[in-house]
């Protein structure tokens, strides 16, 4: 069971990095002003591009295997493998919303872009602009995600299932690709009209087609349905699902001021695999400083720790840990 937060009466202030990109709409999170996490923020080229096309190559990997020697045994690990690097693959493209998958902003949004978010199916700059806000809004009932988080309509198995089970049945694309309504009826701006939606989808639409060429020239151009298309809108959309809920759900929803929702995992490394991968259970320390890469979040937890032991994070064990209290607590 984690430790929870406490409420001190410290000063706060922000801090931010020199040359910070936090202009483009992101804004720091709230730490104490003598940290210092300066040297963690530095952004290295060969490391997006090293795990961005070592994730592609595990992707090619997996899926010829299942070709060139098919069977239901093995079609069911690789559609679990799939749809977790699918995943591992979106949370890259969620540092690149943060300019944090390569020191160029021109070929940071490219690669988070055309090497992940259409093939992925996602709408990259709808995307980008969403999360940002998402930052800056978390605790707020403006939060765009906060209906992907808030306790408000899931407050049983049944409820939380239910939510769930509407990411898959279409929430997930609708969120994506049309705006968010939260549970409270407020629903965020719609693009104005069908023509602004396909905008939005011709991007995803074209990656689509050449990922189904790939495919054909692979020797099956069904396999793209079977491996690809299905585990995206499947269990890419639950694992998604799954741990957003998680990093900033609370096991009382009000209060949810933003620093009631600041939560970071230790979690398995199963859970880590699957829910989340590149330290993506290291949540509240990217929502206190967004500009540090991923890779330097395990760093940065040591110096918080050590810093303000517990003062402004909620520390939790594991994902599924959390779902049982949460649910129990019902």
């Amino acid at each position: 069971m984690g430790t929870p937060h406490t409420e001190r009466n410290e000063r706060r202030a922000q801090w931010t990095p020199e040359r910070s990109w936090s202009k483009a709409g992101d804004r720091p999170g709230v730490a104490p002003g003598r940290f210092d996490a300066k040297e963690l923020a530095g952004v290295s080229a060969g490391h997006g591009l090293v795990t961005l096309v070592g994730t592609w190559v595990l992707l090619a990997a997996m899926i010829g295997a299942y070709l060139l020697a098919p069977s239901r045994a093995l079609f069911a690990v690789v559609f679990v493998l799939v749809a977790s690097r699918q995943y591992a693959l979106l949370i890259l493209m969620h540092d690149a919303f943060h300019s944090l998958l390569h020191p160029s902003r021109t070929v940071n949004d490219i690669l988070g872009a055309w090497c992940i978010g259409f093939p992925c199916g996602s709408s990259y700059w709808a995307a980008r602009s969403s999360h940002l806000a998402h930052h800056r809004l978390l605790g707020h009932a403006q939060d765009p995600e906060r209906a992907l988080h808030t306790a408000e309509d899931k407050g049983s198995p049944t409820l939380l299932a239910r939510h769930f089970v509407r990411l898959l049945l279409g929430g997930q694309f609708l969120y994506t690709y049309v705006g968010a309504t939260t549970p409270v009826g407020q629903t965020h701006p719609w693009p104005r009209g069908l023509a602004r939606v396909g905008v939005r989808l011709l991007p995803a639409a074209l990656a689509q087609a050449g990922l189904v060429g790939i495919f054909w020239l692979a020797g099956s151009w069904t396999a793209y349905v079977w491996l690809w298309l299905l585990p995206l809108l499947t269990l890419t959309v639950l694992f998604n699902g799954i741990r957003v809920f998680c990093d900033h759900a609370n096991l009382k929803d009000e209060p949810g001021t933003e620093r009631d929702r600041l939560v970071s995992y230790v979690s398995s490394r199963i859970e880590r695999f699957f829910l989340a991968p590149f330290n993506m259970n290291y949540h509240a320390e990217h929502h206190l400083f967004p500009y540090v890469p991923h890779y330097n979040l395990p760093r940065l937890r040591t110096k918080l720790r050590s810093a303000e032991p517990a003062a402004f994070v909620q520390w939790r064990g594991t994902y599924v840990g959390f779902l049982r209290r949460f649910l129990a607590a019902r």
